[in-house]
């Protein structure tokens, strides 16, 4: 498993944090996946000014080089380090040998039921603010990736092809108008 981190920072995430709840879900999930080697490729090393924020990759090290989790920087953009974190991987899988193991699937897309009920009310307490609800939209919301354009016109999509845009509509929602499903909320405009 390679854990790709954001070793400057750009993006604001805690990258020690991310890897130990991703790897609370994986063993949530599948102890064995969970158990499998790790390498953290330390990514955005060229967004490190003269070694600033060099502690970012120490601490990295200090946390999991312990439980024998390697740290790499890389430049993805540049290359740099990507070598060294390949060929690593490579002598990672010779150790492993040529043994598959299958992973039984979690989702089935073709078994979800298409009309699955979805509520579309305004809010009481907060003025200008619409919430979606259901099964379904919490289950595209489990497998869509929100932080990109691509999955986001995808949500979008999914919105207007399931008529929750137009229930939206006729209760009356105005642009710049809030619309929260579940955890997530958008500002409205048509």
């Amino acid at each position: 498993i390679i854990h790709i981190v954001d070793a400057a920072g750009v993006e604001g995430r805690d990258p020690i944090r991310d890897i130990h709840m991703i790897n609370k879900e994986l063993e949530a999930y599948n102890i064995d996946l969970a158990n499998r080697p790790q390498v953290i490729a330390a990514n955005k090393i060229d967004a490190l000014y003269d070694g600033e924020n060099d502690d970012a990759i120490t601490l990295l090290r200090e946390e999991f080089e312990p439980e024998g989790i390697k740290v790499f920087p890389i430049s993805a953009v540049s290359g740099r380090g990507v070598r060294e974190l390949l060929y690593h991987v490579n002598n990672l899988l010779k150790e492993l040998g040529e043994e598959k193991i299958t992973f039984e699937r979690e989702f089935f897309p073709e078994q979800v039921e298409e009309n699955l009920p979805f509520t579309v009310f305004k809010s009481e307490e907060e003025e200008d603010v619409y919430h979606v609800e259901g099964p379904r939209v919490e289950r595209m919301l489990g497998y869509t990736n929100l932080e990109s354009e691509k999955g986001f016109d995808f949500f979008q999509k999914f919105m207007k092809d399931n008529g929750i845009l137009d229930e939206l509509e006729a209760l009356g929602i105005q642009d710049g108008d809030t619309v929260k499903v579940f955890y997530h909320e958008f500002e409205y405009y048509k």
